[in-house]
């Protein structure tokens, strides 16, 4: 499956195994296909704080030593680029969970156990 699809996948079942967080969600801009107005689009993005290196998930929900969890999904074989790495990096450092997931079951398995 691709990155999509499993990002998807595991918002449909975060949604249905945790209704009480629905709204504690967020996606980021990066990773999102803006087609012929991706130039433009993008400047503004940045312009109103979208920041690259940007993790793909972020859930806004406070969990033991924890301000929040942020998740970077990529696909099986993918690797995570300098600029994510720091990104999560400077995340971890400010008190934040910080995880790349390959793909839904595990990403299920870092939201599990973070919030159970």
């Amino acid at each position: 499956m691709s990155e999509f699809t499993e990002q998807k996948e595991l918002i449909h079942w975060f949604r249905q195994t945790y209704p009480q967080y629905e709204k504690c969600t967020r996606l980021s801009l990066n990773g999102v296909n803006l087609g012929k107005n991706a130039g433009r689009l993008i400047n503004q993005f940045k312009s109103q704080g979208a920041v690259m290196g940007e993790a793909d998930l972020f859930f806004a929900i406070p969990s033991g030593e924890y301000h929040g969890l942020f998740i970077e999904m990529k696909d099986f074989g993918k690797k995570t680029t300098e600029i994510q790495d720091k990104y999560l990096k400077r995340m971890s450092e400010l008190g934040y969970l910080s995880e790349i997931c390959i793909g839904a079951e595990h990403a299920k398995k870092v939201i599990g156990g973070y919030l159970d």
